[in-house]
């Protein structure tokens, strides 16, 4: 009887605390004591068949800032573009930490930009972007960059075209393209057919370390893995150290070369962000911030920012189109004049004057919305987001899948209508695939550039038609990230 008691009190205890806790955050699902809100996440992952459509579930239930509990932690998530914008833009510094995983800490040993906070962070951060500043991204030399690797990519595919049709997997024409513009900008190597055996040892060591984690594998402690599940976290870590092995080894090639003096880094030339990193560490010498594992690590982290968000946007925009030729046929019309009936590319200094163009890229990034889950960032005090109160310690996003798909923002979200942006012009600034705030994607100006080029390009230069099947369908539905259907379509020259 005295241990019933006992066990009635405790559970009175936990229930009564968990609402206190609950009265100071925004409204979700009821949630119980230490296993907060899982019961219905995984009923509603089930029922609805993936993350975004459960996420944009609670939003209409909720309203468009909710809350769920993972366990014992309120993650509270924000779809809506004017709260997000006020809560992570008006007061960025407030969150600029990320809440990151156990294992990812493991992993990167608090270096690098993905998983790292306070001033490691921001010290990688700024040098990135002035590096990638001096380099031109953004600028007309990155313009070049760009067009070189599209060039060279069309001329291998018109090379092995019959009748001017050549077929081709567009994940394998676009990682190539994407990947060896962010490889010679952070190691001065570009992938060609000679050497893209390299490329593919890297893409394919960069995907298995990508898909190999589950959500488990995010929330446990690291000695938990090591202890109970060792096979699997050595996995992991190999999975991992071979990524980074491959990424980085023209890199750790270079640093060989400069100490055998058959290198030497030209200061008044620097061409890519190796040279950069290394001329620091020539000038300053190594420090905590400043050495060869963070370059390692720097590098992995750039080139998975860098290729794999482009790549997906990339294979899900042409999917659209090949769904929708309608929409391809007037944006080329819009680039024909623009270009003169095609007698040189389209350039980045084209982009106010071809607003169709840019609505069909906006849409196609609001549809392929690359993270099915954003990073959450920590709430360190007592706040108001949209008039709600959020706790101290809760985790908060600006929930970009959810947002994207928002029908009080965007109308019918399930249908590919560049029109929409056209009709409203203000709509496009709501469309925020890069992130919003400090943590925002440290590559955009770079993506934005790729993906005007390469598919304004493309455009001029061929018609689009499917070989095979034609799906939105993605892949990893229960996966942080997004995987889209493997495309194959046919090239043919104009």
């Amino acid at each position: 009887m005295f241990l019933v008691l006992i066990f009635l009190a405790l559970s009175c205890w936990l229930i009564i605390r968990q609402y206190q806790k609950v009265s100071r955050l925004p409204p979700g699902p009821v949630s119980f004591p230490i296993i907060g809100n899982l019961p219905h996440i995984i009923y509603y992952l089930w029922a609805t068949g993936g993350i975004v459509s459960t996420l944009d579930l609670f939003r209409k239930k909720y309203g468009n800032i909710f809350t769920l509990w993972v366990g014992p932690v309120p993650h509270v998530s924000i779809c809506d573009y004017e709260t997000s914008h006020e809560v992570f833009v008006k007061g960025a510094n407030k969150y600029a930490d990320i809440a990151h995983a156990p294992l990812f800490r493991e992993l990167r040993q608090e270096m690098g930009v993905l998983v790292t906070n306070g001033s490691h962070w921001s010290t990688m951060k700024r040098f990135a972007l002035h590096t990638f500043r001096d380099m031109g991204v953004g600028k007309d030399l990155m313009e070049t960059r760009i067009m070189e690797e599209l060039d060279a990519r069309c001329a291998d595919t018109d090379k092995s075209a019959t009748d001017g049709v050549t077929v081709a997997q567009a994940g394998d024409f676009f990682d190539l393209t994407v990947g060896s513009i962010i490889n010679s900008i952070l190691v001065g190597k570009r992938f060609e057919e000679h050497n893209k055996d390299d490329f593919l040892k890297i893409k394919e060591a960069m995907g298995a370390a990508f898909e190999v984690f589950s959500p488990f594998d995010m929330a446990v402690p690291v000695w938990f893995l090591r202890t109970f599940f060792r096979s699997r976290y050595d996995m992991m870590m190999t999975t991992q150290n071979t990524a980074k092995r491959f990424a980085a080894a023209e890199a750790v090639k270079r640093i060989e070369d400069i100490k055998s003096g058959a290198y030497e880094i030209d200061e008044s030339n620097i061409e890519d962000y190796t040279d950069a990193f290394l001329l620091k560490i020539q000038k300053d010498g190594e420090d905590l911030d400043f050495n060869i594992e963070t370059l390692k690590t720097m590098i992995i982290d750039l080139w998975m920012t860098g290729q794999e968000t482009t790549t997906t946007t990339l294979i899900s925009g042409f999917t659209q189109l090949l769904l929708h030729p309608e929409v391809m046929v007037k944006a080329r019309e819009e680039i024909l004049k623009i270009t003169e009936n095609g007698s040189r590319h389209l350039s980045l200094t084209d982009r106010t004057s071809t607003p169709y163009l840019n609505a069909m890229i906006g849409e196609i990034q609001r549809h392929a919305s690359i993270l099915n889950v954003s990073f959450w960032k920590i709430n360190k005090e007592l706040t108001y987001m949209g008039g709600h109160p959020v706790d101290a310690g809760a985790l908060v996003t600006a929930q970009l899948s959810a947002l994207h798909v928002n029908d009080t923002i965007f109308k019918n979200p399930q249908e590919f209508d560049p029109e929409r942006f056209i009709r409203d012009e203000e709509l496009l600034q709501k469309v925020i695939p890069f992130g919003v705030g400090k943590r925002s994607c440290i590559g955009e100006s770079l993506a934005r550039a790729e993906l005007y080029l390469i598919i304004g390009n493309l455009l001029l230069r061929y018609k689009f038609e499917p070989h095979g099947t034609l799906s939105t369908t993605e892949l990893l539905p229960y996966s942080a990230g997004k995987r889209p259907f493997k495309l194959e379509m046919k090239f043919v020259k104009i």
